[in-house]
């Protein structure tokens, strides 16, 4: 095949993600053996900065060509036209759930933000299992974690709230505000998913909002910690080429090749993240489907983020969250 003759030798593009654990995984399972077939070299930056990404487009100036974002800002940067259209002449789409294909972008990963807690400070029966449990100070002292972007946040409120998952979506702003409003002053924010990590391993809170790779990570590092599959967010990240790019050809085929169930399975192995190619499953070890977001166990128990609703609302909903942080 065409790429057994290092067919990019010589050639260079950026891959942006989110840092730590999560990109050191993406390079070992997509990057490294796209560079050892291809000869491609392939420079990482990140984390990922939606506002670099949205200045970079709009100013040509496009200095990444592939990109990790989430599915909160996927849908609406696509209607606002800030990715490339991706070939799927060069790309199968057929290996992808369906779900997880859109014009402008292919799910990489699924995954799910969870409660997670301090084994050392929560243990046998007294351990928080939904959100309401982290709005209960007296029976889980300590500080809390939460996400410092709306999406997750607000849906983690209107939960511990009593709202019934049938009924999340649209998201009712003002009560979740409100909701966050009994524990603001106790809250620890993090701006990215290193950070919570970091933030759960050092003590500083006691338990908190965080996705599942992150957690399994900080577990395999000896962490004295744990996490709930209740109530748990789940959502997917996709694979991009921002518009502007002007490596198309081997940013393209970067992507082709994280849809193959072998890289998929690789990062799976690595991070716990689900894969978007189902053929991926059976070769990810049988010992970590636990962890895994879309775990048939959990079917009952997760709730999926709804993208369309944040493409619509973002941008509004993001003008009141900021206005109610700085309050």
């Amino acid at each position: 095949m065409a790429w057994a003759q290092r067919r990019f030798e010589g050639r260079r593009i950026t891959y942006v993600s989110w840092g730590g654990a999560y990109q050191d995984g993406q390079k070992k399972a997509y990057c490294d053996p796209f560079t050892e077939m291809t000869g491609l070299r392939i420079d990482q930056d990140g984390p990922n900065d939606y506002a670099k990404l949205r200045l970079m487009v709009s100013s040509g100036r496009v200095v990444w060509d592939v990109a990790d974002v989430g599915a909160a800002f996927m849908q609406g940067a696509e209607q606002q036209n800030l990715f490339e259209k991706l070939d799927y002449e060069v790309i199968d789409r057929s290996r992808i759930d369906p779900r997880y294909v859109t014009d402008h972008g292919v799910g990489n990963i699924v995954f799910s933000y969870n409660l997670a807690y301090s084994t050392e400070r929560f243990a046998g029966d007294n351990r928080p299992q939904r959100w309401a449990d982290l709005w209960d100070l007296k029976r889980f002292p300590g500080k809390r974690m939460l996400n410092a972007n709306a999406p997750t946040s607000l849906e983690a409120a209107l939960l511990a709230d009593g709202v019934a998952p049938a009924q999340l979506y649209p998201l009712d702003v003002s009560r979740a505000l409100r909701k966050l409003d009994q524990i603001k002053e106790h809250i620890i924010w993090w701006e990215t998913n290193s950070q919570s990590q970091q933030i759960l391993v050092s003590g500083a809170a006691t338990m908190g909002l965080i996705n599942n790779g992150r957690l399994y990570d900080a577990v395999q590092k000896g962490a004295k910690l744990a996490l709930s599959w209740e109530q748990a967010i789940q959502s997917v990240d996709y694979l991009v080429i921002p518009r502007g790019s002007r490596n198309l050809e081997p940013a393209t085929a970067l992507i082709d090749y994280v849809t193959r169930p072998e890289p998929q399975a690789a990062f799976a192995n690595l991070m716990v993240f689900s894969p978007t190619n189902p053929a991926a499953f059976p070769l990810i070890r049988p010992e970590l489907h636990g962890w895994l977001a879309t775990n048939p166990a959990y079917a009952d128990k997760v709730i999926l983020q709804d993208g369309a609703y944040w493409r619509d609302n973002l941008d509004a909903v993001n003008r009141r969250w900021n206005a109610w942080r700085l309050t």
